[in-house]
């Protein structure tokens, strides 16, 4: 189907977002005016799809959206980027996921009401193959749990490297667990499907069980955790005056398959991940905010990192 080499492919979540960015948090029956807004797509797969196709990986996304004005634009918006649709099945009469973020323009914090709509979830019949099968890259992120399992099973056996934002403590994501190379979850998901108390467990404890090539549990402004077969270290965050935080922690997973994929070694993948994110975090915008191959390149440079 498609023509040119997949550096990643995604199954997960695509969401339509109305951000608006606001003086301070409306009270309950009042009205509010609002000091920005913008349209944009989100959810934490596609959005990670976008990072690694702006930073110079062809990226293409695999799933189920609805005939509706959100599903247009979720798919208007990914091609804008470059992200190829071409695998996405259109379902007629369906309300794809929606959300309105709010953004308060001095606390930084974010607020998110969401509706996950009704479209339904790819069935192994609705994924192809060879697609999957060419790419070198799986990204997942635990949505359409039974399309995920099934084509990290398949591109596992085809020598395809899987790997899963686990963001969110989804029923039965265990079982998509051993079939992870790159594991990359957040603290929050960590420590709660462990049952642990600190990060450092939580990692030990997933890459006893799972045995994925490595665990990279984020922390956000703290850096995150690594763990492989040199065993465990931390990666460093970088300090920037945030703007806007909003799709900071997919940026970082994009980004971390765009250095793999570039050939970097899982400490220079992450500093890398970890620069991308921090850029992001400047800029107003989940998707338009994020940084170019050159501007990570340069933003590492500037603080005497070479990769």
């Amino acid at each position: 189907m498609l023509n040119r080499q997949i550096g990643v492919v995604g199954i997960g979540s695509t969401v339509y977002d109305t951000l608006m960015v606001i003086d301070s948090f409306p009270v309950e029956d009042t009205k509010i005016e609002g000091v920005e807004t913008k349209v944009q797509g989100g959810g934490p797969c596609a959005t990670a799809l976008v990072a690694a196709q702006k930073l110079g990986m062809f990226s293409a996304y695999m799933g189920t959206i609805g005939d509706d004005p959100f599903g247009h634009f979720m798919l208007d918006d990914l091609n804008s980027w470059g992200v190829d649709t071409s695998c996405v099945k259109i379902v007629p009469d369906t309300i794809s996921f929606h959300a309105v973020v709010l953004l308060n323009q001095h606390t930084k914090s974010r607020t998110c009401v969401w509706n996950r709509g009704n479209v339904p979830q790819p069935k192994a019949s609705d994924l192809y193959e060879d697609v999957l099968s060419q790419a070198k890259v799986l990204h997942l992120d635990g949505h359409m749990l039974e399309a995920a399992v099934y084509a990290a099973k398949l591109c596992q056996s085809k020598g395809v490297k899987v790997s899963y934002d686990a963001g969110g403590t989804y029923p039965n994501v265990e079982r998509l667990m051993p079939h992870v190379d790159w594991l990359i979850p957040s603290e929050e998901f960590a420590l709660k499907f462990t049952g642990t108390e600190t990060g450092e467990e939580a990692a030990r404890l997933l890459y006893e069980t799972y045995n994925p090539e490595l665990v990279v549990i984020t922390q956000g402004v703290r850096g995150g955790i690594l763990l492989d077969e040199k065993g465990m270290r931390r990666y460093e965050s970088f300090s920037v005056d945030v703007v806007d935080s909003n799709g900071s922690g997919d940026t970082f997973h994009g980004a971390f398959i765009a250095g793999k994929l570039y050939g970097l070694d899982n400490d220079k993948a992450c500093c890398y991940a970890s620069a991308a994110a921090a850029i992001k975090c400047t800029r107003l915008g989940a998707r338009s905010g994020m940084p170019t191959d050159e501007e990570c390149r340069s933003f590492l440079k500037a603080r005497g990192i070479e990769i």
